[in-house]
């Protein structure tokens, strides 16, 4: 069976580019603003803090400024040009003004865009609700357009947060570090880029011990620092996204070892025991090792941060069964197409 992670080798090299310390804390700290725009009562600010958890919008850890639209005075925009815009209209609005107004304002937007519809919870969300408000806004795209209760916190972490992701792919960690509702999406991804890049190297690196007298030892050499290095890298992003600073000192180790040790020791200790066969046959075993073991210390790593303290160990458990299946899960692929006949 083909090993199917070997089509990402773009997350490898991601991986390799933040060996710097340094540079991932320029990452999750990176200035980034969302400006968000809408009449007044559309629900700009309820929005923002339903993404902030409940946080001061206007504070200087608050990624969001706000422009309220008058229709009877637009005004071009004066506060400089945003990473993106949040355009926030009431779905039981005045539709086609509230579009007319927005479309005068921005024409078509240069800049990300992302659409919310607000008060939906006083609607049915019928189709033709939806289909008339993107006909009232059909000067930007539709591909990220959310309909939510902007007072809902969980409706809009599970609906906004995605699309804001989405919309900013680059800025992910600076986003989920200043909105708690977007670290466990951008935790899973972390966590997911560096399992799959540690079974990728746990692969190749078991081709050079097929070389007689030095194989064995630049293999298991490159394994262990490299393996290691990128789950430590991973755990530093971890923390960044949870608002920690990026300190690889022997005080954060010293903290932290207790935490995600359980996953580099289980990985030590199975690739000991599979380190006997011959290496043909160990290379499976290796690279299901090292997705595991990588997966163990993420997950473990990202409930420190976020619930501060050690998981249990039945957590623990649950940890490598998933790990397990999600690997399993990897290596068979996408499902394969069914032809009729």
């Amino acid at each position: 069976m083909a090993f199917a992670g070997v089509a990402s080798m773009g997350d490898f090299w991601r991986v390799v580019r933040e060996f710097n310390p340094e540079g991932i804390e320029r990452e999750a700290t990176a200035s980034v603003n969302v400006l968000i725009a809408g009449e007044p009562g559309a629900g700009k600010r309820t929005l923002a803090s339903s993404l902030l958890r409940g946080s001061d919008p206007h504070s200087k850890h608050s990624p969001f400024e706000f422009l309220g639209i008058d229709h009877e005075q637009p005004r071009p925009l004066g506060i400089g040009t945003p990473d993106a815009l949040l355009l926030v209209a009431r779905l039981d609005g005045r539709l086609e003004e509230q579009g007319q107004g927005m479309a005068a304002l921005f024409g078509r937007p240069r800049v990300p865009t992302l659409l919310v519809f607000t008060h939906a919870d006083t609607t049915g969300r019928t189709r033709e609700e939806r289909n008339a408000a993107h006909r009232a806004f059909s000067f930007v795209s539709h591909l990220r357009t959310a309909f939510v209760d902007a007072r809902d916190p969980v409706e809009v972490a599970e609906k906004v947060g995605p699309l804001l992701l989405d919309t900013l792919p680059s800025a992910r960690a600076a986003l989920a570090r200043r909105l708690p509702p977007l670290r466990p999406v951008v935790a899973e991804q972390i966590i997911a880029e560096t399992c799959r890049v540690n079974a990728q190297f746990a692969l190749a690196a078991n081709l050079p011990a097929n070389l007689p007298f030095v194989g064995g030892i630049a293999g298991g050499v490159a394994d262990f620092f490299v393996l290691t290095k990128n789950q430590v890298m991973m755990v530093l992003r971890l923390g960044a996204i949870y608002g920690r600073d990026v300190d690889p000192s022997l005080q954060m180790a010293g903290e932290l070892a207790p935490v995600v040790g359980g996953g580099i020791l289980w990985r030590s200790v199975a690739r000991a025991a599979v380190g006997m066969l011959p290496s043909l046959l160990a290379a499976a075993p290796k690279t299901a090792i090292a997705h595991v073991g990588t997966y163990v210390a993420g997950q473990a790593a990202r409930y420190y941060f976020d619930q501060g303290r050690k998981p249990p160990k039945e957590l623990l458990r649950r940890f490598r069964a998933e790990g397990s299946r999600l690997h399993r899960e990897h290596l068979a692929g996408p499902p394969a197409l069914q032809q009729d006949g």
